[in-house]
């Protein structure tokens, strides 16, 4: 064996214009593999940073009557659930919110806490580093407040001073003691940055679906028994419980499967097939250099078995050769692949990416990338090696190797890779193009706003301090007054947010029309401060926006947007119109009629989210009718926006110290970052489809010149009896463009199917858009063109002399 490595790395060697062709086909197709393969693995395949942590299960339920699903169940079924279950050691319920964080060494800051029961860690097996667990005083009602962080925001807030532990904070002006630090890594529920004891408040309801229910499965139980000891479980509180859980059942789910939003999985699984592609036509292509080469090692391999060598000692031989390349390619690939997933993580770490993400190869990878690397070997080195293993020993030797490596069957199996090659290359090329049109759709959509020199932020205020309606409303005009004072505002507003997007959706109905309360429509709803539409400059096309008195005292007003205005009252002028909201009762019995709005003007579009197709329905209220605790502050400046960062998070906390500020950002960049998902995977797609293209056409060269080659007394001849140049040209060019073709049609056929699958991805575009279709045509007729021209040119050249001489 070590005789075969040595003789494959010296007849590599000696051929090293191939042996670089080769390893650097291979490289690019095993590089993208390893990179999309790491990423996917970060999303799709790693679980909680420890030992054991693939037998923790998240409970779901799912309604059978409504078709819906949530990874979060009631206080009272996680407590029935926890006393009655046996397939898990224990069972842990946390729910998150967003609190303000202060104390008196740094500046107040927002983060995500976790109320999290007592069993919570020790169902994890897990300690603090420093400090100790929760026990169940601490959520017994009364009980001190105390709190956990994470690793991380114990490292960046406090530099992990070990000090914290017995320190007191301030969590929503709350005096607060931490209690200990975890380990790094734990972040459960996913992106939690600290906890704090649940402690329930005794008004919990079945029917509220507000709690993440987590357990580990005792040893020696599979999920598929605990799922049925579930199942038992959710018929008897159907039955015992019928108005709250008649049709609701219970599942488990594993981390990612919960950990995952939107179409994060659909995306991966994408891409992950997309450097399938491109790998494939990397072996095809080296395959089709292999059987070229086959024919100048016809008499070697010949003389080999002519001196005794066996037919499988000569495969074996052949397939050393083809593990060398591979795994030559794999380990520049896998410099490649590091390379790609640091830009990677680059690129996304900016957007907010989870800090349970983490993009660093593991085991996974590693062997993956080692499986790929040795399938790749005998992928792409089988045919060729099996080829020369069966010639004619006593034809190769007469004719000197002339033409024994290759004939019908060689050229044949050449072509059928080429037009492989070519059909991938069209799917992923489609593919590739549907994303970038997809991508410059959104960016060249319209705001429908100034959105220069626009600096906003979040503040979030506490129940304990703003839970009432009339501080909120205080504090909104307060904020407002301050920042248009400072130097280089031109005016300030709040919002709950910029545009409307993400907003309370509350059922509504229209006078004069009433709907069953089971079926009321849903509306999108923006209470806004005063100043929104001098600060947004956003002028009516139709009756007015809301003025000073509106936002003071008096009836209810609305102004609403074109898309509302079109489906609510289509053909009718909106303007006068009214309708009322209905909101939760404090008694959780029902909904509560709200006052009758009055439509007074309507606003153009405004571009809410560049990642949806359009813009919602949206309703923009003054603020006193629908007080929020959550709200975005907007300021228009005269000067570069994003200077005033500081200048804004000075008085905020002038007006309340323990008040943090967070997301400050110019909306230019808001709608930038809006962007980011079609950008990134916008770009791999095209990367992956150029490198297929290249390696495509490349192979069509290859073969189209190993053809000429093979051809050459027939071109000497055909010139020497006075064949004219055209001729030639369209000997040369049938072949080649003949196989480009095929794989033309295959590939646009496959890709019209093929598509269909990024459909939930693209925005604007059709998966069958004719524009990309064609354009993907035309792109693959001038590659294939290109790549019979050279040995084309060089066909033209052959000198009859020579040529016949040679033959």
């Amino acid at each position: 064996m070590w005789q075969d490595v040595r003789f494959g790395i010296r007849a590599l060697a000696g051929n090293p214009g191939f042996t670089a062709v080769a390893i650097t086909a291979l490289a690019l197709g095993i590089g993208a593999n390893a990179t999309v393969f790491s990423l996917a693995n970060a999303i799709l395949f790693k679980n909680l940073p420890f030992a054991d942590s693939e037998h923790v299960l998240y409970l779901t339920a799912l309604s059978v009557k409504d078709h819906w699903m949530t990874d979060e169940i009631s206080r009272p079924d996680y407590d029935d659930l926890r006393s009655q279950l046996k397939s898990f050691t224990g069972l842990g319920a946390a729910w998150r919110e967003q609190v303000n964080l202060s104390d008196d060494a740094n500046v107040p800051d927002r983060y995500i806490a976790a109320h999290l029961t007592a069993s919570g860690f020790p169902v994890l097996g897990q300690q603090p580093m420093i400090g100790r667990n929760f026990t169940a005083g601490d959520e017994k009602p009364g009980a001190e407040p105390v709190a956990i962080l994470t690793y991380a925001l114990w490292d960046k807030r406090y530099g992990r001073d070990p000090s914290i532990v017995g320190r007191r904070i301030r969590l929503n002006s709350i005096p607060t003691t931490v209690i200990g630090v975890m380990t790094p890594g734990l972040s459960i529920p996913q992106e939690t940055e600290l906890w704090v004891p649940f402690i329930p408040s005794g008004k919990e309801r079945r029917q509220d679906r507000n709690v993440t229910v987590f357990g580990k499965l005792a040893p020696g139980v599979s999920q598929q028994a605990a799922q049925a000891e579930l199942s038992l479980a959710g018929q008897r509180f159907a039955a015992q419980y019928p108005d709250s859980n008649r049709d609701v059942r219970f599942g488990l789910h594993g981390f990612n499967e919960v950990a995952l939003r939107g179409p994060v999985r659909a995306v991966f699984l994408v891409l992950l097939g997309a450097v399938g592609f491109v790998l494939l036509i990397a072996c095809a292509n080296v395959a089709n250099l292999l059987l070229a080469r086959a024919v100048g090692r016809a008499r070697e391999i010949s003389i080999r078995v002519a001196l005794g060598a066996g037919r499988w000692r000569v495969v074996r031989q052949l397939l050393i050769e083809s593990l060398l390349l591979a795994a030559a390619g794999g380990l520049i690939g896998l410099a490649f692949a590091q390379w790609g997933i640091r830009a990677f993580d680059a690129a996304v770490t900016p957007t907010g990416k989870p800090q349970w993400i983490n993009f660093a190869m593991d085991y996974r990878v590693f062997a993956y990338l080692a499986a790929i690397t040795v399938a790749t070997a005998v992928l792409f080195g089988m045919a060729p090696a099996l080829r020369l293993a069966r010639m004619d020993v006593g034809t190769a030797l007469k004719d000197g190797g002339r033409g024994s490596g290759g004939g019908i069957r060689g050229r044949y199996l050449s072509g059928i890779l080429v037009v492989v090659e070519m059909t991938l290359a069209v799917v992923l090329l489609t593919g590739a193009g549907l994303m970038m049109r997809s991508f410059l759709r959104a960016y060249q959509r319209p705001a429908g706003i100034n959105t220069a020199n626009i600096l906003t932020m979040r503040v979030d205020l506490p129940n304990a301090k703003y839970g009432k309606p009339g501080d909120q409303i205080q504090f909104q005009r307060r904020v407002s007054e301050r920042l248009r004072t400072l130097p280089g505002v031109e005016t300030a507003t709040v919002a709950t947010t910029p545009f409307g997007s993400g907003n309370a959706r509350m059922p509504y109905e229209l006078e004069g029309h009433p709907a069953d309360p089971q079926h009321r429509p849903m509306g999108n709803f923006l209470p806004a401060g005063g100043g929104y539409f001098e600060t947004l400059q956003l002028a009516a096309r139709r009756g007015r926006v809301l003025e000073s008195a509106d936002y003071l005292a008096g009836a209810n007003v609305a102004v609403v947007n074109e898309t509302m205005a079109h489906r609510v009252w289509p053909d009718q002028d909106a303007v006068g119109k009214r309708f009322r909201t209905f909101t939760p009762n404090t008694a959780g019995t029902g909904n509560t009629a709200g006052d009758w709005t009055t439509v007074v003007g309507v606003i153009p579009d405004v571009l809410q989210n560049p990642q949806e197709a359009g813009p919602d329905p949206t309703a923009i209220v003054p603020f006193r009718q629908a007080p929020r605790q959550w709200i975005t502050v907007m300021a228009r400046t005269r000067v570069n926006a994003a200077s005033l960062g500081n200048a804004f998070r000075r008085e905020i906390q002038a007006l309340d110290q323990d008040l943090p500020v967070h997301d400050v950002i110019t909306l230019d960049d808001q709608l930038a970052l809006g962007r980011w998902p079609l950008r990134v995977f916008g770009t791999m797609f095209a990367i992956f489809a150029v490198i297929a293209l290249l390696l495509a056409t490349v192979g069509l060269y290859a073969v189209v010149a190993y053809g000429v080659n093979q051809r050459t007394q027939e071109i000497g001849l055909r010139t020497a009896l006075g064949a004219p140049a055209g001729s030639i040209l369209r000997l040369v060019f049938r072949g080649g463009m003949r196989q480009a073709g095929i794989g033309l049609v295959l590939g646009l056929s496959a890709a019209f199917g093929v598509t269909r699958v990024l459909s939930a991805l693209l925005l604007g575009v059709s998966p069958t858009d004719p524009l990309t279709f064609g354009s993907v045509a035309a792109v693959l007729i001038v590659a294939a063109g290109l790549g019979c021209a050279i040995p084309a040119r060089r066909a033209l050249r052959v000198d009859p002399a020579i040529a016949l001489r040679h033959g």
